[in-house]
């Protein structure tokens, strides 16, 4: 009862800072990029969450799979974020047009943008952060999940409705400090059940603190593909685009990389220890939970699920936003234009459409492993090279090749990724991403090749 308490108090906070949240000039650009005036304070403590939000995934890859939770869920974001710092960061910043298919439209033209519309959409999707969301709600009051994920869809459509990225905001600036505290606080309590690295080892299975944890090189190439969602990324992409400067999105995502390593730390040895402390879990998504429950006092205990929840309730919140955006915005405004006013209200509307897809996609794919893998499979070969297009004109090709290498790519990963599911394993022992990101290159290397021979 204390526990889900205190997650209460926590989550009504953070709907209430961002009720509250303070808008800038108004109008859709202040909705969805909050004026473009983002400090570098201000984007770390959005970014950092937003996009650390699979907290409860990275339980269930550890608890299942160990040490290489790090190998293929931390180094490959921490370097394809540091070359999006590096190389893109500014670009975005630069480069007029609010969103992504806006940025698609002044390269490509209406057809691109509108393709690209629907891949963010899709890609941005609560749906993986929903179902850890209902899940968590589910394990602290006992009420189904699936109440449980209308509950936590609704409680993100509240927060953001009037303010946008304002309000998104204003609760990450708790959220970040909350989920940072949480964790910090449940490893002395798993230290002082277990006991410390040797011990730890000693009740590990073989092969846990193994860096590839079993998988092969391919799959384990399979999952740096998937790491390239950094450069795809819509939050990434809201966020540089809303920064105050150039300058300040490149360093604020430095630094968040940084913040990033931390709570890897602190997430990877938190699972490695539940799987020492509970190695016959039914359900690896509740590894952190039941590790809590297992090891901490009441009171304790509800602070590590509001930090929990932070995390969660903080990716919810964006990737509602953005996928509302995409729908809302660059999709129906699109096919049926009308003025800025229009587009915010479509927008608003849409979070609830978003809710209502992302409630399916839970229903039907139960893992927030799987959902990862599955969407990010599908998607990023539509987006990558029509992406890299934009902001290095070189590499532009025309518009129509542009829409084949998006639909080509995305269509066959879809296929592949739907034979896995049907089959079990991967056809030819190929992973989804790989033919989807090769026909792809291929049509944009035609691409090149007409237009430089013409």
């Amino acid at each position: 009862m204390i526990d889900a308490l205190l997650v209460g108090l926590f989550l009504a906070a953070a709907v209430a800072l961002g009720a509250r949240a303070r808008r800038g000039k108004g109008g859709l650009e202040d909705y969805v990029l909050a004026s473009r005036a983002l400090t570098l304070p201000q984007f770390v403590a959005t970014l950092v969450p937003t996009f650390y939000g699979g907290v409860l995934g990275v339980g269930e890859f550890t608890w299942t799979s160990g040490l290489s939770n790090w190998t293929v869920m931390a180094l490959p974001y921490y370097v394809f974020a540091a070359l999006y710092a590096v190389f893109l960061a500014e670009r975005v910043r630069l480069t007029p047009g609010l969103t992504i298919p806006d940025h698609l439209e002044s390269a490509y033209g209406r057809g691109a943008a509108l393709i690209g519309a629907l891949l963010v959409f899709i890609l941005a999707s609560p749906a993986d952060e929903l179902l850890m969301a209902g899940t968590l709600l589910s394990h602290l009051s006992g009420m189904p999940t699936a109440l449980a994920m209308a509950a936590a869809a609704a409680a993100s459509l509240l927060l953001l409705w009037r303010g946008g990225l304002n309000a998104d905001v204003a609760a990450n600036r708790l959220q970040i400090v909350v989920m940072f505290a949480g964790f910090a606080l449940i490893l002395p309590f798993a230290f002082q059940a277990v006991g410390g690295p040797a011990a730890l080892a000693a009740r590990l299975p073989a092969g846990h603190l193994s860096w590839t944890g079993g998988m092969g090189p391919c799959k384990i190439l399979g999952w740096w593909l998937i790491a390239v969602w950094t450069i795809v990324d819509p939050a990434f992409h809201q966020r540089c685009a809303a920064a105050e400067s150039p300058a300040t999105a490149r360093r604020a995502i430095l630094v968040s990389i940084g913040f990033w390593m931390l709570f890897d730390l602190l997430t990877t040895a938190a699972g490695l220890y539940a799987r020492a402390i509970l190695p016959t879990l039914d359900s690896p998504t509740l590894a952190f939970p039941r590790l809590a429950d297992a090891t901490m006092p009441a009171f304790a205990r509800g602070l590590f699920f509001a930090g929990v929840s932070a995390s969660l309730f903080a990716a919810l919140q964006g990737t509602s936003l953005l996928s509302a955006v995409s729908l809302g915005k660059d999709l129906a405004g699109r096919l049926r234009p009308t003025d800025e006013d229009g587009q915010q209200r479509r927008v608003r509307l849409a979070l609830a459409a978003t809710g209502l897809l992302a409630f399916v996609l839970a229903r039907l794919v139960p893992s927030v492993v799987d959902l990862w893998y599955s969407v990010g499979s599908a998607v990023i070969p539509g987006l990558l090279l029509p992406m890299l297009g934009v902001y290095v004109p070189r590499l532009r090709v025309g518009p129509r090749w542009a829409a084949s290498a998006s639909v080509s790519g995305f269509a066959t990963s879809l296929i592949w990724v739907a034979a896995d599911r049907r089959l079990g394993a991967a056809p030819l022992g190929v992973e989804a991403p790989f033919p989807g990101l090769v026909l792809s290159a291929l049509v944009w290397a035609a691409g090149l090749y007409s237009e430089r021979d013409a």
